[in-house]
């Protein structure tokens, strides 16, 4: 089992109720719209500086559409489904109603 740094684990203590809330609002693939939504996805990756308790940030998918997310990122960023990391501030404004 890998091990998880007490600050991390308390970020995913967070994050599960936040999963299950989520889940239960969008119980239908925002992608496909036909499947139950199983999986959360964030549109920018917490490597890209996207954060994982900002709901904004997550899109409730199938496991199948989740997966084609990972497999596909420049079709799924043409879909609005992934950002770049350059993108983020922008984004975050989108979100925030902030001006450019």
């Amino acid at each position: 089992m890998r091990f998880r740094s007490k600050k991390r684990e308390a970020i995913y203590r967070k994050r599960r109720p936040l999963v299950e809330q989520l889940l239960a609002e969008r119980s239908i693939c925002e992608r496909c719209g036909t499947n139950p939504s199983t999986e959360i996805h964030e549109v920018v990756t917490r490597a890209r500086g996207g954060s994982i308790l900002d709901p904004a940030n997550c899109r409730a998918l199938c496991r199948r559409c989740h997966a084609w997310v990972t497999e596909h990122p420049k079709q799924a960023h043409e879909e609005g489904l992934m950002r770049h990391s350059w993108e983020r501030d922008r984004y975050t404004r989108d979100i925030e109603g902030m001006p450019e």
